[in-house]
């Protein structure tokens, strides 16, 4: 993983010391790459090769994922977490998902390649 999407998502207060949070950053990257090449990923493929990838089953992969995308939500006893907020607010998310999160954080971070 990249330091700039390490940065990027460390201030969103994803849990980048975890396994959650570094397969999350792996997702990023994964679609900031297909997005690139205007193509669409979907979280099944991104699950697969993260699994094959941190040679872990899909499924594991996917607890992971959502694991790291609970705890991001509601780190360190701020709700809303602001980073977070601003986020949601740029891409009009009403409600979080872990194929949403990623996809606004490869956005984002493309954005300001």
């Amino acid at each position: 993983m990249q330091q700039r999407t390490y940065d990027f998502l460390a201030k969103l207060k994803v849990p980048m010391l975890t396994f959650g949070g570094e397969l999350i950053g792996e997702a990023v990257e994964l679609t900031m790459e297909d997005l690139r090449h205007h193509q669409f990923i979907s979280l099944a493929d991104i699950e697969s090769m993260l699994a094959d990838r941190f040679h872990c089953s899909p499924g594991a992969a996917d607890r992971r994922l959502r694991r790291a995308m609970d705890m991001t939500e509601f780190r360190a006893g701020e709700y809303p977490n602001p980073e977070l907020e601003k986020l949601r607010v740029q891409y009009r998310v009403d409600v979080w998902s872990v194929k949403k999160f990623i996809y606004a954080a490869a956005r984002s971070l493309m954005k300001n390649e």
